[in-house]
């Protein structure tokens, strides 16, 4: 079904004004064939053939193709105009061949052109549609058409030739429509798939720069965050209680200690070895000590649930993990009034992670580009880059899990994280 989407996205991706001026080019080429056809074998070999009928129906394609060049200078070409195009040239050459002896007149091979082209540009309905009406011309112009005059020395064909040449046609419309639209359903396919794949390396590459920003930042912050310790702890030793800046000496002391949480939390990337042989625990315990330690819930009242009542899947302490649970669980505690409901809930080899709080909600404009980096509605303010949602993102996606993002009926956000099972033990994940 994914596939069955993406080739149809795929698809409806792929016309463009190139397409229709590969129509244009190719009925030009056409019109001057069929003028060269007419006038060689009306005044080069003297055939007595319905000059004035052949010259009006060439001439109504010339009018059709300089109208429709003009009218592409314009306006965008849609897909049902190719359609419509390729359509109008199948009845331009049934018409032609009408009048000049049907499918025994040789040029009656040209109607695989626009089948081909047809199976190339358009989406299958249409190719079908367009096959199944050259198919009828064939088939009408085996019955019906003006006699193509041979000279003095007529030519008659077996009524069992004709038909072989009926079916032949028939055939070649048919298998040459459907091997064009499989080798371009397959072109568009690996498309799709490249397009993806340089999408998702350069997510990785923003990543990275990402990563060694954050490295490069902890480094120069090291030196300066020791400074400020150190005289906070001196200026804590020179006040007393009952002095006015008592309690934000304390307040500057705590956020020093966090900001030193924070950074030595980074040391532990280089322990994912070490990490690894953990013990796993209980995932609502995962996240109860996330919220203790790591996020300042004292205005917010945290509601850690395992759903169904089951017991919660069991997760190793990976540092991907935490920071992953700790940038949701963060966000949803700035705009949360008065709680979040952290729901865990198993379903065969995967869990999912119901991240819901009582706040406004995700905005129309950061919803639509929800897990992007430099979307926040507080972008700009007091240092916020809208980083958090997509370090999240990456974070949960390099552990083959996905997260969606949304508002609930009643214009909350509700965040939903899956991941399998094995992400949250470790097993079968390579690094």
């Amino acid at each position: 079904m994914a596939e069955a989407k993406i080739f149809d996205r795929t698809i409806q991706s792929v016309h463009s004004p190139i397409d229709t001026t590969l129509i244009l080019k190719m009925r030009w080429l056409a019109i001057c064939g069929q003028l060269a056809a007419l006038l060689y074998t009306a005044f080069g070999l003297g055939f007595d053939v319905p000059v004035g009928p052949v010259l009006m129906i060439i001439s109504l394609s010339v009018v059709v193709n300089i109208w429709q060049t003009r009218r592409n200078l314009i306006t965008h070409v849609k897909s049902d105009q190719n359609f419509l195009a390729l359509v109008f040239d199948i009845m331009q050459l049934s018409a032609a061949l009408f009048f000049t002896g049907g499918l025994l007149n040789p040029f009656a091979s040209l109607f695989l052109a626009p089948v081909v082209v047809s199976a190339a540009i358009l989406r299958p309905k249409e190719i079908f549609a367009l096959i199944a009406l050259v198919a009828a011309n064939i088939s009408f112009l085996a019955l019906y058409h003006y006699p193509l005059p041979w000279g003095d020395d007529a030519l008659i064909l077996p009524d069992l030739y004709q038909s072989g040449l009926w079916m032949a046609l028939v055939l070649a419309v048919f298998f040459n429509g459907g091997y064009v639209w499989s080798v371009a359903s397959r072109s568009r396919r690996l498309a799709e798939a490249l397009s993806e794949a340089q999408m998702i390396m350069a997510d990785e590459q923003q990543s990275v720069a990402l990563g060694t920003l954050a490295t490069a930042a902890a480094h120069e912050l090291g030196s300066p965050l020791n400074t400020i310790t150190l005289i906070s702890h001196e200026l804590a030793k020179e006040i007393t209680v009952d002095d006015p800046i008592y309690d934000d000496v304390q307040l500057l002391r705590s956020e020093v200690e966090r900001c030193r949480v924070i950074l030595a939390s980074l040391d532990e990337l280089r322990m994912v070895g070490h990490l690894e042989l953990e013990t796993p625990v209980p995932l609502n315990e995962v996240i109860n000590t996330i919220i203790s330690d790591r996020i300042d819930a004292s205005m917010v009242e945290f509601r850690v649930k395992v759903a169904d009542g089951r017991s919660s899947p069991r997760a190793k302490q990976r540092p991907e993990l935490i920071q992953a649970l700790q940038s949701i669980l963060s966000n949803a505690n700035t705009f949360a009034v008065s709680y979040v409901d952290v729901t865990i809930r198993t379903i065969a080899d995967d869990v999912t992670i119901y991240v819901t709080d009582d706040g406004p909600g995700f905005s129309s404009g950061v919803l639509s580009r929800a897990g992007q980096p430099w979307n926040s509605s507080r972008f700009g303010q007091l240092g916020h880059r809208g980083l958090g949602i997509y370090i999240a993102r990456t974070l949960i996606e390099g552990l083959g899990g996905s997260i969606l993002f949304k508002n609930s009926k009643s214009g909350s956000g509700v965040v939903t994280i899956t991941l399998p099972l094995s992400a949250l033990t470790g097993e079968g994940l390579v690094s």
